[in-house]
């Protein structure tokens, strides 16, 4: 099948429209409302948004699915990108290419060995399934968002979407008796709206777009429910999200907001790094984060940048400090179900950078950098949708730096969802805009000729 990338709906313009037009105009409704619309169809309402919405509708509770995961969403959206004839992202295919590249190795165990001591070969799959999904989720999205920017209608359904997230997925999880970290189940469900999970990144796509692109009531309703959240939330990633947020709201370009988010998150990191022990004494779930990643880094090392592969644990099971008692981190492997094994050698190193060094080395982690800053906003975009564009990605950006987001199937979904629409708004935003309603009369002019007047007739259209 050939692929390609759906472009009469994306890049239509009327007749006497300038070529010239941004196709970052494509997210202003009283821009589109001139162009051929592109409105949901069944694909849409049979294959993507149930998909995507079933993952809003669960939040925590996606693991009760199990491998139907497989079958929705990640089969669902890859069968929506290929009917819909979209070309995946490049540099992100070129990464999952990559990364089941070192997998075929790693079940021949034909990757360089580190600290790690447990292999299995069924872990491989369950380790690649969420950065599958995410990649799935991502091509769809990139299809669905082109045709919702030249529709000018990027939250279409958005109701639909806000209350699965917010309102069905913490039901569900409440009714599952869910709890994080021991705490009780209300407060652990009041806490995740301040998680990046699935449910919480689509809603935020959605709470952002209110807050940047409108200036109605929407607009002070979303800003007050995430300033709420940022307020009582313990999870760190969100307050990082609300002051980027917020310093876009204040006037400050959306891009240069996220670069020095980057360079802030980096010098905490490195600072962090130079009293580990004392963090470990003071507060030992940030502590061990970073032990996380030092083990990490020393397994680059040691696989001389060639990363361990899969199949093999990310962390250590016991942990051991100067002047500290020892810290079983993980039960006895003797002492637990294979399920339960595996539930445990797929959990990452909470950061899907480093995560992607580890498992694939300098190259996946080039591949992936690379596949991940291919999202970041262009300047030509309208200051409304620069700061829309800029907010999801500082969101994606945090949530793969402070997180595993890729890692798990509980944040691929929602990480997938915005990542499909920022490669999709670049894409548009790089392109110029042509009439296809002239080119198509072009063709069905040449059609109508015999062979050596459609010759001529191309070679008079390239002399004006």
């Amino acid at each position: 099948m050939m692929f390609h990338d759906d472009s009469p709906p994306e890049h239509t313009l009327p007749s006497n429209a300038s070529v010239s037009a941004p196709a970052a105009n494509l997210g202003n409704p009283s821009f589109s409302r001139r162009f051929p619309k592109a409105p949901p169809d069944v694909l849409d309402f049979v294959l993507f948004l149930p998909g995507i919405w079933l993952a809003c509708s669960l939040g925590l509770s996606l693991r009760l699915i199990g491998t139907f995961f497989v079958v929705a969403p990640l089969g669902v959206c890859l069968l929506y990108a290929v009917l819909r004839r979209t070309i995946p992202p490049r540099l992100l295919t070129a990464y999952i290419g990559f990364s089941i590249f070192i997998a075929a190795l790693s079940k021949f165990q034909l990757m360089p060995n580190s600290w790690q001591v447990h292999f299995l070969e069924d872990a491989i799959v369950r380790q690649l399934v969420p950065l599958l999904g995410f990649f799935a989720v991502a091509w769809a999205s990139k299809a669905y968002f082109r045709r919702r920017l030249i529709d000018g209608d990027i939250i279409f359904a958005a109701p639909i979407f806000l209350f699965c997230s917010l309102i069905i997925a913490p039901a569900v999880m409440a009714q599952q008796g869910l709890s994080y970290q021991g705490d009780t189940v209300a407060y652990s469900v009041t806490a995740l709206y301040g998680s990046l999970t699935n449910n919480i990144a689509i809603a935020t796509f959605f709470l952002m777009s209110a807050i940047f692109r409108t200036k109605d009531l929407r607009r002070y309703l979303s800003l007050m429910f995430v300033l709420g959240v940022a307020a009582s939330t313990h999870f760190i990633q969100f307050h990082f999200l609300a002051v980027a947020v917020l310093a876009t709201l204040f006037g400050f370009r959306g891009r240069v907001v996220i670069v020095t988010l980057i360079a802030a998150m980096l010098i905490i990191y490195v600072v962090a790094f130079t009293q580990l022990l004392e963090l470990l004494a003071n507060n030992p779930n940030s502590g061990i984060r970073l032990v996380f990643l030092a083990d990490a880094f020393r397994s680059a090392i040691d696989t001389a940048g060639m990363g361990i592969g899969y199949g093999k644990e990310s962390v250590r099971w016991v942990y051991h400090f100067p002047n500290m008692p020892a810290w079983t981190f993980r039960p006895d492997p003797g002492m637990i179900t294979h399920a339960r094994m595996l539930e445990l050698m797929s959990t990452g190193v909470e950061n899907s950078f480093v995560e992607s060094l580890l498992r694939t080395g300098v190259i996946g982690f080039a591949l992936f950098s690379a596949a991940f800053f291919a999202t970041f906003p262009p300047r030509n975009l309208p200051p409304a949708l620069e700061g829309h564009a800029a907010a999801v990605f500082s969101m994606m950006l945090i949530g793969c730096f402070v997180n595993s987001s890729l890692e798990s199937p509980l944040s691929a979904v929602g990480m997938g969802f915005v990542y499909g629409y920022l490669i999709s708004l670049r894409g548009s935003a790089s392109r110029p805009l042509r009439s296809v309603a002239e080119d198509r009369s072009v063709l069905h002019f040449r059609e109508s000729l015999p062979v050596h007047a459609g010759v001529a007739a191309r070679t008079s259209a390239q002399m004006h």
